[in-house]
């Protein structure tokens, strides 16, 4: 009986070689060699072929990223059930379609089918058959690395001579011999001026150090904090707005008139003179009476100013003196805003 082990070990040989210099031949040629397990479905003249192991050898053509030509080439013996054994080859040709990316891309599981035709050679002492088959099967490719891989792979075949069935399963080293993708070299990318917005996304280089930057390097508007601050007096139980303050009054108003969407607290105190519930609603028309004069005279709007008596109860002053009387008889106006130019 003839053997062919020794075609099957060379081929395991060159496929193992082409670890050593893979990228010499950049052809995209994949070179597989493993083991496989036979079950068979046939007899031979009443005596049933026993499953076996056996070497696998094969090479695919690449034609693109997911599909490629295949031949496979098996052989080794198998024993018969009533004593002998039977030298069992096949070569198969066909196709193999990867689902996902190909060689170099993020996919490192590859599932595949396969398809394609070939024979079958069943060799004993007393029985020689050659058989036409149709196999298809699917698969799943493992990569270890960018020209690495093993491969897990169930194949029916089916012999249109004997219409048996013979199942044959595969694992294998994947040797990839074709042009991989070089690394992509990582460029440090500088930030020349400091501030935070890498150099090939700036779009004002050379800010000065500290300046504050939005994400494309450009200057923050700068923030400003604007304020004023209004103090009026009044006699002893008057209500009246004396003109000396008009101008501090004038100085509220274009305040306002540039910050136009500001609102403003006007309030209205008094020194502790009289009862309480008095003083009370004396601040109140105190600070009335400086609304109106904002309304009426410089023209703000009503609706931004809100007077607010506060009668006696928040004195700056000691009301134990003249001196100190008259400056708790007041009203008062304090904004601060803060803006950018």
């Amino acid at each position: 009986m003839k053997k062919h082990l020794i075609a099957a070990s060379a081929a395991t040989s060159m496929a193992l070689a082409g670890l050593s210099q893979p990228a010499a031949a950049e052809i995209p040629i994949t070179l597989n060699a493993g083991g496989g397990y036979w079950f068979f479905d046939r007899d031979l003249k009443g005596q049933d072929l026993d499953d076996t192991a056996t070497p696998v050898v094969g090479a695919e053509w690449a034609f693109n990223d997911n599909w490629a030509a295949e031949v496979m080439f098996a052989d080794d013996e198998a024993d018969l059930d009533g004593g002998g054994d039977a030298d069992v080859t096949t070569w198969q040709v066909g196709m193999l379609y990867y689902g996902g990316s190909y060689i170099g891309a993020p996919f490192r599981l590859r599932p595949y089918a396969a398809f394609g035709a070939g024979e079958i050679d069943v060799d004993a002492d007393s029985y020689d058959s050659v058989e036409t088959t149709v196999n298809g099967g699917l698969g799943v490719r493992w990569m270890l690395g960018r020209r690495v891989g093993v491969r897990l792979e169930a194949r029916a075949l089916y012999s249109l001579d004997e219409s048996d069935t013979d199942i044959l399963t595969t694992a294998g080293l994947n040797i990839y011999l074709g042009k991989v993708d070089p690394d992509p070299v990582v460029q440090e990318i500088g930030d020349e001026d400091g501030d935070g917005v890498p150099d090939d996304r700036d779009r004002c280089p050379g800010t000065a150090p500290g300046t504050r930057v939005d994400a494309d390097g450009c200057p923050l508007p700068v923030a400003k904090v604007a304020s004023v601050k209004l103090k009026v007096n009044f006699g002893f139980d008057s209500t009246e707005v004396q003109e000396q303050y008009f101008s501090d009054l004038s100085e509220l108003a274009d305040f306002l008139k540039r910050f136009s969407d500001l609102q403003v607290d006007v309030e209205g105190h008094t020194d502790s003179t009289g009862p309480a519930d008095y003083n009370m609603g004396l601040s109140q028309r105190r600070a009335e009476a400086v609304v109106d004069v904002l309304v009426n005279q410089y023209g703000i709007e009503r609706s931004r100013l809100e007077p607010k008596g506060y009668g006696e109860t928040q004195p700056v002053a000691s009301n134990d003196t003249k001196e100190g009387r008259a400056e708790n008889r007041r009203v008062m106006a304090t904004l601060e805003v803060e803006y950018e130019e």
